[in-house]
């Protein structure tokens, strides 16, 4: 029972508890248990068509994150400030060969032949060193992997050599090394390098490798310098052709196959601009000029050898450049902000008509009541 100097049970403060970190539910305090009950506010439901792997942001809402003003920017159709891989000095090798040291788990053969979920872990990676319209995202992906594929087949080329020579390569990964060695070693390996390397001249009917004068410079690259010292006018493709495979010293084209393209397309070109009728007005010789380019590039792509459906001789122009005879790229990303606008102008068009609708009733309204005004107070409307 109660002592008659304690407070009744109603109004006695409990006794604070200390707090104890342990797991039983026993010794959690009152107030504890209390707000235990109150359930978490609900996250708000996440649009299914944005569902995604927990923790793994898409690649496509990555690149719209704020913080990547800095990072290169990619376009299919470069200009200005962008860029694309089909261009040079602009670190995107640089980017794929660190992947190489830094990111290949295995000694693969090919890159066609690594598995796609790291595939993915190399596009995420090199996303968050470049950036470009969310839009654009398919379209980066499919040249990503295309421009890896090609990395990839030159650098184990690269490394093969120096394990012919008894070297290692510095910093490659010791797995890797370890499952290329093995790749090599293998009479399978060895047969098919025996054919590839017969077919190198008998595909082109014994005239062995490309011999070109680009160095370190991509031909998109080569192009846009032509481009720049032309005044900003295009060139065709047998001048770009010309200042590829030209070797500066000797000032001859050492490709045999490369120069009895140009030599065809270079006699063709001369007969047609002698075809052409001479304008005295700027814009009828400008727009005769442009005619003829798109002709000769064509000439170009019909005369040239075609290889697992490229141009040969124009690097990857066929895929990578569209030509004049090709459908012009379609910007996604423009398409969307236009068909955007047309929907916000139509709404605006169904306001606006709305709101004529209420103007004229109201105006219906207005001279209805000032007709009522002047019946019961014709003075004041003298």
């Amino acid at each position: 029972s109660d002592g008659p100097d304690r407070p009744p049970a109603t109004q006695r403060r409990p006794i604070p508890r200390k707090r104890v970190h342990s797991g039983s539910s026993s010794h959690l305090s009152e107030s504890s248990q209390e707000q235990n009950l109150i359930p978490p506010p609900a996250a708000p439901p996440r649009d299914p068509s944005t569902r995604y792997e927990p923790g793994v942001m898409p690649v496509a809402t990555l690149v719209r994150q704020p913080g990547r003003d800095h990072l290169k920017m990619l376009h299919p159709q470069p200009l200005g400030y962008t860029t694309w891989f089909n261009k040079s000095h602009n670190d995107i090798t640089v980017c794929i060969n660190a992947m190489m040291y830094s990111m290949l788990r295995k000694g693969y053969k090919t890159y066609s032949v690594m598995p796609s979920q790291e595939k993915k872990i190399w596009f995420r990676n090199f996303a968050q060193q470049f950036k470009w319209e969310s839009g654009h995202t398919e379209t980066v992906r499919l040249a990503f992997h295309e421009k890896v594929a090609e990395s990839y087949t030159n650098q184990i080329y690269e490394w093969k050599q120096l394990w012919l020579k008894g070297k290692i390569p510095k910093n490659i990964n010791t797995k890797v090394w370890e499952d290329l060695q093995v790749h090599w070693g293998k009479q399978e390996t060895k047969e098919k390098s025996t054919k590839n390397a017969a077919n190198c001249n008998s595909d082109r009917g014994g005239k062995c490798v490309f011999v070109h004068n680009l160095g370190a410079c991509s031909m998109s690259s080569k192009e846009d310098q032509l481009v720049e010292a032309n005044g900003g006018n295009p060139v065709d493709h047998v001048d770009v052709m010309r200042e590829a495979y030209t070797n500066k010293k000797t000032g001859e084209i050492q490709d045999s196959l490369i120069r009895d393209v140009i030599d065809l397309v270079q006699t063709k070109k001369a007969e047609l601009l002698a075809s052409q009728p001479t304008n005295s007005d700027d814009d009828s010789t400008a727009a005769s000029t442009n005619f003829c380019r798109l002709q000769i590039n064509e000439m170009v792509e019909h005369t040239v050898p075609k290889k697992k459906e490229r141009l040969v001789g124009l690097a990857r122009r066929a895929s990578s450049c569209p030509s004049s005879s090709q459908t012009p790229y379609i910007d996604p990303m423009i398409m969307e902000q236009l068909q955007n606008k047309d929907e916000r102008i139509e709404a605006l068009e169904t306001q606006n008509v709305t709101i004529l609708a209420e103007l004229v009733d109201q105006k219906k309204t207005n001279n209805e009541i000032i007709d009522k005004m002047k019946r019961l107070f014709p003075d004041e409307f003298q």
